[in-house]
């Protein structure tokens, strides 16, 4: 008995080292092929059947690099594949749209209408050298060493929480009057990604396409996919002072306000001195938003102290023309026991890895698992 029993396990040892087949019997049904199969995720997955390029256009008519409608649709796909917490991704039509609408309504205002790539107090006036290197001269530098306002010295790499080395940068000797581009930690991409602690959060998300972003953040500007990931990963994982992400506010509040005081509460919500038109501004790009989308309703302006006096103010003196439409079409916040149930539900991961192990690697582990486990079983048979 022993030797038909060993006799097995070293059949089940050769399989799992060399992955055996199973023969199938032919199917009358044609399989899909991997094209059709792509085919099909890409429009399953895409909120491009939603977003058309003309909308896009008409939104942003004079978007630059690394803003492009091809590459957000690119971006869409590639994130909702790979990570856990999709986007764009509700239920209905109405979701998905609400979703959208306020994601475009900030990433519209923070980016300049796709105009600005970097942040213009920072990197508006750069130079590009020879093998295609960006220098800045912020505002008000006069050469030496620059102090970068978003190197965070209580955030490295070796604290928790964590962030990308960063000190102060010396002026270039190459271009006279410039900083390295890639040495500082200002806004970059469609939300103004900034600070290295938040670099640091990206860095990590695209570890597994072996970038490092940390050494290279100026990447967010130039790179259409990275661009569009950073806006992603703050979306669906930072929570600001209200522990809610931006995805969650949409989904199980209802409401705009919440996103706004997640992206800027400490200067917006409510309002201090002087970014009044500042909310203004965001408040116009949300409503024309929704209405190039055909939401029904704008969302909820709760969660974000003053908006809605704001947007009242906006609307009245004129500043806000897109708004108009909308001032008896403001949606209601969830419930409280409406908000706790999808809060329960939602997935809480505080950094997704953009990438995920292959399938031949999975096989592997399996293989390598059922190896060892065999291996013991026939020492203990002989």
């Amino acid at each position: 008995m022993k030797t038909y029993s060993i006799i097995l396990l070293l059949l089940i040892i050769i399989c799992s080292g060399i992955h055996c087949k199973t023969v199938r019997a032919a199917s009358s049904t044609p399989r899909r092929t991997q094209a059709q199969d792509s085919a099909q995720t890409n429009v399953k997955d895409s909120i491009c059947t939603t977003l058309f390029q003309s909308i896009f256009d008409t939104l942003a008519p004079s978007a630059v690099t690394p803003y492009s409608y091809t590459g957000f649709c690119n971006a869409v796909i590639n994130w909702n594949r790979n990570n856990p917490i999709p986007i764009f991704s509700g239920e209905t039509d109405t979701e998905k749209k609400n979703e959208l609408a306020a994601f475009l309504g900030h990433v519209l205002h923070e980016s300049h209408d796709f105009q600005a790539a970097r942040e213009y107090s920072q990197c508006k006036t750069f130079t590009t050298d020879s093998v295609g290197k960006v220098y800045c001269k912020p505002v008000g530098y006069v050469g030496g060493t620059y102090t970068d306002p978003y190197c965070s010295l209580q955030h490295t790499p070796t604290t928790h929480p964590d962030g990308c080395a960063c000190a102060p940068v010396p002026e270039s000797t190459s271009m006279p009057g410039y900083v390295e581009a890639d040495q500082l930690f200002f806004g970059r991409g469609p939300l103004q990604t900034s600070w290295n602690y938040n670099y640091k959060k990206l860095s990590d998300a695209l570890r597994a396409e072996g970038v490092d972003i940390c050494a290279a953040p100026d990447l967010v500007a130039t790179n259409e996919e990275y661009a569009w990931i950073s806006a992603f990963l703050f979306w669906t994982t930072s929570t600001g002072a209200v522990d809610t992400t931006c995805g969650q506010a949409v989904k199980c509040e209802g409401s705009f306000g919440s996103t706004l005081n997640v992206i800027n509460g400490g200067l917006e919500c409510p309002a201090i001195s002087g970014h009044e038109s500042t909310i203004w501004e965001r408040l116009n790009d949300y409503c024309a938003a929704a209405s190039a989308l055909g939401v029904e309703e704008i969302l909820s302006l709760d969660g974000c102290d003053g908006l809605k006096d704001q947007f009242d103010q906006c609307v009245g003196s004129g500043w806000c023309p897109a708004c108009a439409v909308w001032e008896d079409k403001i949606g209601a916040p969830s419930t409280k026991e409406a908000q706790e149930e999808c809060l329960s539900g939602s997935v809480s991961v505080s950094a997704p890895k953009h990438g995920r192990p292959s399938s031949s690697s999975y096989s592997t582990q399996i293989g390598m698992t059922v190896l060892s486990s065999s291996l013991v079983l026939l020492s203990y048979l002989m």
